[in-house]
């Protein structure tokens, strides 16, 4: 009996001596975890603000060609306008009548007022640049158009923007060249050439869309 009981010891005793290695075994694979967490967090960070510049650059990019593209098809000038230092852009008609004010002209397509003005944002942590090389010619849409319009109390960043206008031969005013800025230095360019109308993204490091 004695025997049995000093077996049953000695299983209980490695028994807890087991339990006990794999507690250090796993203490030991927290820290390797955590160890492996701050190396490749930071990685992971980059990737996915790089993810969320090329989807909103994209998302530009496409404004710029809704622009263009409403000003043929309406036959009225678009506007295409970029907060300077800040993140919000949004494309507005040259026609008082489609932003629901005064009646269009016979010759221009009516279009509901909700669905002329396009607005957008760039996440936080990227901005325009303050600095834009092009020379602008064209009046600017007046604000006093845009009063009537749902969101046009966030707008007022606007009236300090100058406007890139589109025409209805599908050209735009000047080429532009204008950065976007992520802790004022440059990662992402749109590009515009005037006498095609075309808008282009290219970045810092990476290929161009």
């Amino acid at each position: 009996m004695s025997n049995v009981t000093s077996r049953q010891y000695q299983l209980r005793k490695q028994h807890h001596r087991r339990a006990a290695f794999t507690l250090l075994e796993m203490l030991l694979v927290l820290a390797l975890l955590l160890v492996l967490v701050s190396v490749v967090w930071p990685a992971v960070l980059r990737i996915s603000a790089g993810n969320r510049l090329r989807q909103s650059m994209q998302d530009l990019n496409s404004a710029f060609a809704a622009a263009r593209v409403r000003a043929i098809e309406q036959g009225v000038m678009y506007q295409v306008f970029l907060e300077p230092g800040g993140q919000q852009y949004m494309v507005v008609p040259v026609d008082q009548g489609l932003l629901g004010g005064e009646a269009a002209g016979d010759d221009t397509v009516t279009t509901s007022a909700s669905q002329t003005v396009l607005s957008g944002k760039l996440p936080e942590e990227f901005q325009f640049s303050k600095q834009t090389s092009a020379v602008v010619t064209e009046a600017a849409v007046p604000f006093a158009w845009l009063s009537n319009q749902p969101n046009s109390k966030d707008w007022n960043w606007m009236q300090g923007a100058f406007p890139i206008t589109f025409y209805p031969d599908g050209t735009a005013a000047f080429d532009l060249n204008q950065d976007v800025l992520k802790a004022e230095r440059p990662v992402a360019r749109v590009q515009l050439r005037g006498l095609t109308g075309s808008a282009t993204v290219s970045y810092v490091q990476g290929k161009s869309s």
